[in-house]
């Protein structure tokens, strides 16, 4: 808008330069032209309203009593047309009814100038609201395309974590079936065959064959057990497991950071089991207003950090450093489950209450 403002004050002044030869030329002219290009930029470059109708008002008085400035009115009616006060608008009409009385030839060409710059200067502020309006409207278009977008990522966020679910959970129910139902028919049946082994201990023949299908059925119980393990285990996804725990834990700002690709059943449950007694502490005991989950893979290690953002006032205790013999049956548990994986515990204030657990990959076997 700016520079929409410099090019019509540059038309102006050079249609008004145009009338110049029309008239006779003197040093006067020279000076509206100066005065004239000061007004302009007065209103376009400074900010103070006191100052631009300052200039403006020395212009038109000058007008008043020299009628060559009323040769560069145009450029001053221009500039005055965007304020706010109609009377301030329309305040050139003043010094051009004043120069009726020189009679000169320039009155009318100035007057018509003067209107067309009032037309300009409407034209000018009116493209200029409508690019404001196109640009308001193409930041809102963004932005709603941008939160359209992070809708549909959280969506198929929520779609993949649910089929995950269900996938999670169609294997538990296998597994449950499998263990229900072919493992106890298998079971019945060695059994059976065990049973018939001690009838028909004296046919030599028939204890044979009854020790072969006792055999068959011994294998087809290891290898069922061994199927219901396998999809068990398959069954437990740590992540989902860990954001069921977030969701139900009742704490409306809590944040995960997972980065762990494969971790053993046994510090996967250990895990869970934690971030439960921890979460649950806070929502108990703590002030909080956020918690931050991190569960991270390391070469030689896992770690685990539950951090709140509590008071002292609020946590539970105002030792930088919570000793596990001082601390309450919540965290003794927890140091015993961690301890049970050959990992180590600490708790403590770090602005914020902060649970901090390691487990080393290899269990080492002498736990303190």
């Amino acid at each position: 808008m700016a520079m929409d403002r410099v090019i019509d004050e540059i038309i102006l002044v050079a249609l008004c330069l145009l009338l110049l030869p029309f008239a006779a030329f003197s040093g006067a002219h020279v000076a509206a032209l100066l005065c004239a290009i000061v007004v302009a930029c007065c209103f376009d470059v400074y900010p103070h309203a006191r100052l631009r109708f300052a200039a403006a008002g020395a212009y038109e008085l000058a007008a008043l009593f020299v009628p060559e400035f009323s040769a560069l009115l145009p450029v001053v009616a221009y500039v005055l047309f965007g304020e706010r006060f109609w009377l301030v608008r329309l305040s050139w009409i003043m010094p051009l009814a004043a120069a009726l009385r020189t009679q000169d030839v320039l009155l009318v060409p100035a007057a018509v100038l003067c209107a067309a710059a009032c037309l300009m200067a409407w034209r000018t502020k009116r493209a200029g609201e409508e690019r404001e309006r196109y640009r308001a409207l193409r930041d809102e278009q963004q932005e709603a395309s941008l939160s359209l977008a992070n809708k549909n990522r959280e969506l198929m966020a929520a779609q993949d974590y649910e089929v995950r679910l269900a996938t999670l959970s169609e294997r538990s129910r296998i597994a449950r079936e499998i263990h229900d139902n072919v493992g106890h028919l298998l079971t019945r049946s060695v059994l059976q065959v065990e049973a018939l082994q001690v009838v028909h201990a004296d046919d030599e023949c028939v204890r044979g064959g009854l020790a072969s299908v006792g055999a068959t059925l011994h294998e087809a119980m290891d290898t069922v057990r061994k199927s219901v393990h396998d999809l068990h285990d398959d069954a437990f996804d740590l992540r989902a497991r860990l954001e069921g725990v977030i969701g139900a834990c009742g704490l409306d700002d809590v944040r995960l950071v997972y980065d762990v690709q494969d971790v053993p059943l046994p510090v996967a449950y250990g895990v869970v089991a934690v971030v439960r007694e921890a979460l649950s502490n806070v929502a108990k005991h703590s002030d909080a207003t956020r918690v931050d989950v991190s569960v991270i893979e390391y070469p030689a290690l896992y770690q685990l950090i539950v951090q709140d953002n509590g008071s002292r006032d609020g946590a539970r205790s105002t030792a930088v450093d919570v000793p596990t013999a001082q601390a309450g049956i919540g965290l003794q548990t927890m140091e015993e489950r961690v301890s049970s994986l050959g990992g180590r515990l600490r708790t403590g204030y770090r602005k914020g209450f902060r649970v901090f657990a390691t487990v080393p990959k290899e269990p080492s076997k002498e736990k303190s």
